[in-house]
């Protein structure tokens, strides 16, 4: 499987020939996208998981090294997925820096997901980075650019921190890989460790969206087109995710022995109020979803936080339920936008009696982030206040603060749902039925999840069996092969 850097090779080589391709570009995005999402879903299917794929020649910990497990294949999966229905939505874009700088991204986020070293994470995350702050001010007005700059500006503090933490395990330790890094942490003393993970949560967060790190959110989905805002959301969040996964639970396990779970506990509260609060007030759909974005990945991090397999698997559930659900109401929010020549919910009033099935998408989709039962969200939700209740007094809280948001949550959302579904004339616009048929089979997802949580039970377990086997199965995937 020493092919496995293709996902990334081929993306980079596009991205250079997206300079001389001109009118090819758009078939060449489509193409590459394609091959990503085909061979993910072959080395899923090869039977050959775990594997690790050496750089070079040179195994671990000496050299570069790909690694691929049940935790790696999924988040693949669920990054070309979403950059290929993401791409669905470019339309009409000649530029080629647009095309360039989204190869970069598929390549960058692959990346992230397949490297096993600390340095190359950090340098994947460098390039998403870059890729999206280009996307982001691809409308080249004052808004866009004012957004691109902002995220520049706080993913280039968190690099810092990244960078300080690389340098103190490399000083440290004597090595970048993440098995090593993990065989070796009994070494480091108490005050070390606290600090090397204090640098390194303050550089994850800014992808993951947790106050006070998310000043850039919504000011980037506001001024992004809307297969820029997808990108942001289904690839490099999916990304950014994955490092929590895979560096917070398998590489440093011991966090929950220290009072920083504690302060992400808080913080995560504060970023699901601040997100709720924020989307109450709007009118803008965008700027709502975007809030709603950060909401979610606090409710994400809270159970993340609180260290117990049922709370993990909740964060799991709640990962997969948003990643679905921002898919849907974003499609359904750009058909909608389109048709009234505005992103204000309110001017969309009666759009959905005319297109029923992308409102009714939206409303699954909304209904699935509260938390109702029969919907992929329930389940999250359910685990982690499950989880919680056995747990200490700050972990209560927490609860309090979600179940109450969660009401909140469900204010505005059943508001706009109301919305498109009042009586109005509506003016006769064309949306493609391929455009309202993509949200709805996600929306059937969202249900199937929801009534059969089987669905996806035995792939979330297989995910957390890695976890608890952490990190001594992940040391011995990744040392022990050649």
């Amino acid at each position: 499987m020493n092919s496995i850097v293709f996902l990334v090779v081929i993306p980079l080589i596009a991205a250079f020939l997206s300079l001389f391709l001109e009118k090819l570009n758009k078939l060449t995005m489509y193409m590459v996208t394609l091959f990503n999402l085909i061979f993910s879903i072959i080395v899923l299917m090869s039977g050959s998981i775990p594997f690790n794929v050496a750089i070079g020649g040179w195994r671990a910990p000496f050299g570069i090294n790909f690694v691929v497990t049940n935790i790696t294949i999924y988040f693949l999966l669920l990054v070309n997925i979403a950059a290929l229905i993401s791409i669905t939505m470019v339309n009409s874009i000649k530029e080629y820096q647009f095309y360039s700088f989204y190869f970069v991204l598929l390549a960058a986020t692959n990346g992230m997901v397949l490297t096993g070293d600390m340095f190359n994470f950090y340098l994947f995350t460098e390039l998403s980075t870059f890729a999206i702050a280009g996307l982001v001010a691809y409308k080249r007005d004052r808004l866009s650019t004012g957004a691109a700059l902002k995220f520049l500006i706080l993913s280039s503090t968190a690099s810092l921190f990244s960078l300080a933490s690389i340098g103190l395990i490399y000083k440290t330790l004597g090595t970048l890989n993440f098995a090593d890094i993990a065989l070796k942490l009994s070494k480091l003393n108490g005050a070390s460790y606290n600090l090397i993970l204090i640098l390194f949560l303050s550089s994850m967060l800014v992808e993951l969206k947790i106050f006070p790190f998310n000043l850039w959110v919504v000011k980037s989905y506001e001024g992004s087109i809307t297969s820029v805002n997808m990108f942001t959301h289904g690839m490099l969040g999916t990304a950014g995710i994955y490092g929590a996964i895979r560096i917070l639970l398998i590489v440093f396990p011991n966090m929950y022995s220290t009072n920083i779970s504690k302060v992400l506990i808080t913080f995560s509260v504060f970023t699901v109020l601040i997100g709720e609060v924020g989307a109450l007030k709007e009118k803008n759909l965008v700027k709502i979803l975007a809030f709603s974005s950060m909401a979610q990945m606090g409710a994400f991090m809270f159970g993340i936080a609180l260290g117990s397999f049922e709370s993990i698997k909740g964060a799991l559930y709640i990962a997969v339920s948003n990643y679905i659900a921002k898919l849907v109401m974003f499609l359904v929010t750009k058909q909608f936008s389109n048709a009234v020549g505005s992103k204000n919910y309110i001017d969309m009033k009666g759009l959905g009696r005319k297109y029923p099935l992308l409102a009714i998408s939206f409303t699954i989709a909304a209904l699935s982030l509260m938390g109702m039962p029969f919907f992929a969200g329930f389940w999250g939700k359910f685990s982690i206040v499950v989880s919680a209740l056995a747990l200490g007094k700050l972990s209560t809280i927490g609860i309090a603060i979600l179940l109450i948001a969660s009401v909140v949550e469900g204010v505005y959302y059943l508001r706009i749902s109301h919305t498109f579904f009042a009586e109005k004339d509506v003016n006769s616009v064309n949306i493609s039925r391929v455009y309202s048929l993509i949200p709805f089979v996600l929306a059937a997802i969202i249900l199937a999840i929801g009534i059969y949580p089987n669905f996806i039970e035995q792939i979330l377990w297989n995910v957390i069996d890695e976890i608890k086997n952490a990190p001594d199965k992940y040391i011995n995937i990744i040392l022990s092969l050649k």
